[in-house]
């Protein structure tokens, strides 16, 4: 009998953790570039185009301007969303083995921005005028111009709903068995569009 109950509760408790992973935060030492004031003013708007069959998520993306000629070459990138490029465009970056690699934000330059929060397989619109954005696995918030206006220093942060947002140094995300993330902290707080704490 003690046999069968030790049983149930090594299965009992297999189950409870087979149930819910922990989900370790990606680190990275990427380098990022900052945009200047300057840059927030529109330069010549370049248009995205594909030599597939149509322009859609994961399709060989080039970038031209209006007299035709390519200022981003095909083969570095994947459409992610940007049909027009005014301060930045939403790629998803080729690696050399032709799979997707990272999905973050360029300038015209190529520059490297930030990396790119997903909402519903996608980039994360703006709300209240800002995008939760990531540097190096930390969160931060970017504007319309791409420039990072509150550092990316938060294990996570929500979006900003009335001027004010939720965010924590500390989280544990948990995958649920359904393939949900679910973000938990003790230690939440409020910051305005300033990045200052309320």
């Amino acid at each position: 009998m003690k046999i069968r109950q030790i049983a149930v509760l090594i299965f009992s408790v297999s189950v409870g953790f087979s149930c819910e992973n922990n989900k370790d935060k990606e680190t990275t030492s990427y380098q990022y570039f900052d945009r200047l004031t300057s840059d927030t003013v529109s330069a010549e708007k370049l248009i995205a185009v594909t030599d597939e069959e149509y322009l859609q998520f994961g399709a060989n993306v080039a970038f031209v301007n209006q007299s035709n000629d390519t200022i981003i070459s095909f083969g570095k990138y994947a459409y992610y969303g940007t049909d027009t490029l005014e301060f930045y465009a939403n790629v998803i970056e080729h690696t050399t083995d032709s799979t997707y690699g990272r999905q973050m934000a360029i300038d015209r330059n190529q520059n490297v921005l930030f990396d790119i929060v997903m909402f519903d397989n996608g980039p994360e619109p703006f709300n209240e005028g800002l995008t939760r954005v990531l540097r190096n696995g930390k969160m931060g918030y970017a504007n319309k111009f791409g420039q990072v206006v509150i550092p990316c220093e938060y294990d996570f942060a929500k979006w900003f709903e009335n001027g004010k947002a939720e965010v924590t140094y500390r989280a544990e995300e948990h995958i649920d068995p359904d393939g949900h993330k679910r973000v938990e902290s003790d230690e939440w707080f409020f910051i305005n569009k300033k990045g200052q704490k309320l």
